[in-house]
């Protein structure tokens, strides 16, 4: 690994530079690095976008600082394409390169020789790892490199050059960030265990809900009351079948329908495979989350479901969960990752373990829809849950506090 400036010398002449600075009177100005395009919607399904957007609104000035290094990380996304065609299943890293991360932190750097910003922060830890500036630095993710690693099924491919650069990268972010911010306490724990981050710096601040528009209290409760008593209408949000447990939410299904519990599976954003039987499903392979058309569909099927089932077999802290909490639409899905810190149990939905099986899904919702009354109160805790806690209102308060006690 190549030798750089030393880390703590740099958190150390930051902090003795605060220490001399007068009461910071604001408004803060922050300087938004991300090697995706923080105004796409599309981009992390959202979160970039959304992230910016939650600070704009409390009134944190924001210099962006988008698409770094656009063509290098379109040329190595076309070279992952070649590798996982030429050897199916092998990983060649879009971003997280030292090569790369040197060159993100020369164009930040050269940035921020003409801005006046007062912090440094970006949604990933890798645009500012080998960043050596005089400026705070923080960032907010959903994982780390080794939880990623331990987490998802693919990256028992990853090569091994990549895997030590990977470590470096991310240790050297967590070590020369004044602040690093997790969406779970699954993420945050992983950078305090795995690179030794100190946990004074680390908080956990968790993901709002990626749609523009949400309902009222009262809409909730009128769509609850008009969801069908005769069929339990279950939702699979996801853009991945297998690794979100398409399977598992398809056997959940018909395993209920076999008790005599009439329902309906309804997949929103991946085709199912062609020996899936249909008879119990409805399928929108895509739906335009970025038009308000496509934000209209999918309200409405949101809100036409008693429960999301996302048996999930890898995730860090879907959005999905607090789209769906926003709707007052509880969440059944897998404690694996970052899951348990959206969704907790009772509240606003149920975690099952990994090794849970259909019959176990299928308990769960039985036992929830035997009592009407007991349902509706999950479903006015799952919007209270979303109102007060997984909002980008909130998070954007939160991350300005934050932000604000580095300057």
């Amino acid at each position: 690994m190549p030798t750089l400036r030393p880390t703590m010398d740099l958190i150390a002449t930051r902090a003795q530079r605060k220490a001399k600075r007068p009461p910071f009177q604001g408004p803060l100005h922050l300087t938004y690095a991300t090697s995706m395009d923080p105004h796409d919607v599309r981009a992390w399904s959202g979160t970039v976008h959304f992230i910016a957007k939650s600070l704009e609104d409390q009134g944190v000035d924001m210099d962006y600082l988008g698409e770094l290094q656009k063509g290098r990380v379109l040329l190595n996304k076309a070279i992952n394409r070649m590798w996982n065609w030429w050897s199916p299943g092998s990983i060649y890293p879009v971003e997280r390169t030292i090569q790369l991360g040197q060159r993100f932190a020369e164009q930040i750097g050269e940035h921020l020789a003409n801005s006046g910003s007062h912090v440094v922060f970006s949604p990933s830890s890798i645009p500012i790892a080998l960043l050596a500036t005089d400026r705070p630095k923080a960032f907010y993710t959903d994982a780390t490199f080794s939880g990623i690693l331990e987490l998802y099924p693919e990256f028992r491919r990853y090569p091994r050059r990549y895997i030590e650069e990977g470590h470096y990268l991310e240790r050297q972010a967590i070590a020369t960030s004044e602040l690093c911010i997790y969406s779970s306490e699954w993420a945050a724990n992983s950078a305090i265990k795995d690179y030794g981050a100190s946990p004074d710096k680390v908080r956990v601040v968790p993901f709002g809900s990626n749609l523009d528009d949400h309902p009222s209290a009262k809409e909730v409760e009128r769509f609850a009351k008009a969801r069908n008593e005769r069929r339990i209408e279950l939702l699979f949000l996801g853009v991945s079948w297998e690794r979100k447990g398409g399977d598992l939410a398809v056997r959940t299904t018909e395993l209920l329908n076999a008790r005599g519990i009439p329902a309906r599976l309804t997949v929103v954003g991946c085709e199912p495979p062609d020996d899936i039987p249909r008879d119990q499903m409805e399928v929108h392979t895509f739906i335009a989350k970025r038009t308000p058309a496509g934000q209209r569909k999918l309200a409405s099927l949101i809100a036409r479901s008693h429960f999301l089932l996302l048996p999930t077999r890898a995730d860090c802290t879907p959005i999905v969960y607090s789209e769906c909490n926003a709707f007052g639409v509880p969440c059944i899905t897998t404690d694996v990752g970052g899951t348990s810190s959206p969704v907790k149990d009772g509240v606003n939905g149920f975690t099952l373990p990994l090794k849970a099986d259909a019959s176990k899904y299928a308990d769960v919702i039985a036992r929830t829809m035997r009592d009407r009354d007991a349902y509706l109160d999950l479903v006015r805790s799952s919007f209270a849950e979303h109102h007060g806690r997984l909002n980008w209102r909130t998070t954007g308060a939160r991350l300005k506090e934050l932000l604000l006690g580095l300057v």
